[in-house]
């Protein structure tokens, strides 16, 4: 699907699941390097920058939350720009890129803001709003981590075991989509003001930074996650020895009880007691104080 937006400057065609009818529209009407189209399709597997004489081709990835993994998946972006034309062509459909282009398509002002002053500003701001969205992303992870926190100090450890592990998958992969984009980014900040001019490079310095920012947080995340799940282990642990310990001190306490019983069970003649009608409470007793006597024993070493 190819949606085209025209601006008195700058016009910015929009490929949605390239085909290669596209290709072909796009080999007729431009004047691209056949490496170019060539990137379009199939799906790439690594970031790039390259610069022609007239046109720059990026190739960036930015994070997809699935719901059903609830984990990030990486979403291709490619993007050929020249001096008035800026082309974007991705596989699936991309909800903050969607929401810009049906601005443009639906309001006057907002086509006016992106697209007047030329395809740099355009492209700046396309990208800016993608890692706007990876932002937002970052901003759901952690309150994610600090419900996790509180969870895990509530006395949830257990089921915080799984949830931690989730989310430790997640930001994983948040980070290895992230982390590639710096070279790109870099490059971009470098050979913009030759590109569209020395007034555009303070643009894409702040792209780069606002990267920068992104994949702090992400590794922020990564280590506190960590520490998290090292926290709630350690107090599983601690909590599943404290059971551990009581269960032993109570099989300690009823063991000679249990023998006690058991010989005196005995069907044999001759056992003490055997005649005796208090025999019954006089053995009852003796259990009930030998039980009382163990229990103040692990008291005063503090076992209990």
């Amino acid at each position: 699907m190819r949606t085209t937006i025209a601006g008195p400057n700058v016009t910015w065609i929009d490929i949605q699941d390239p085909q290669t009818e596209d290709i072909e529209y796009l080999r007729k009407n431009f004047n691209f390097h056949p490496l170019v189209l060539d990137q379009l399709i199939p799906p790439s597997w690594g970031t790039k920058v390259e610069t022609f004489s007239d046109h720059l081709l990026l190739i960036l990835f930015f994070p997809s939350y699935n719901k059903e993994k609830r984990e990030s998946r990486p979403r291709e972006l490619d993007v050929i720009v020249t001096k008035n034309v800026l082309i974007t062509s991705h596989y699936s459909s991309m909800l903050s890129l969607k929401k810009t282009i049906d601005a443009c398509n639906l309001y006057a002002e907002e086509k006016e803001q992106w697209m007047a002053q030329g395809s740099g500003y355009l492209l700046y701001h396309v990208l800016e709003t993608l890692w706007e969205d990876c932002s937002a992303k970052v901003t759901r992870i952690d309150r994610k981590l600090s419900a996790i926190e509180e969870s895990i100090f509530q006395g949830r450890e257990r089921e915080m075991l799984k949830e931690i592990s989730i989310v430790k998958t997640n930001i994983i992969a948040f980070w290895k989509i992230v982390r590639p984009q710096k070279s790109v980014l870099t490059s971009l900040r470098d050979i913009s003001g030759e590109f569209f001019g020395s007034a555009f490079t303070p643009y894409f310095s702040n792209l780069r930074n606002h990267w920068a920012r992104v994949a702090s947080s992400v590794l922020t995340q990564k280590e506190t996650v960590e520490s998290f799940e090292d926290t709630n282990a350690a107090l599983l642990s601690h909590k599943t020895n404290e059971i551990v310990k009581v269960l032993t001190i109570f099989s300690v306490i009823v063991l000679p009880l249990a023998i006690l019983s058991q010989i005196f069970g005995m069907n044999t003649s001759s056992l003490p007691l055997q005649d005796d009608p208090r025999g019954f409470w006089i053995i009852m007793t003796a259990m009930v104080l030998g039980m009382i006597a163990f229990f103040l024993y692990f008291k005063r070493k503090k076992w209990l």
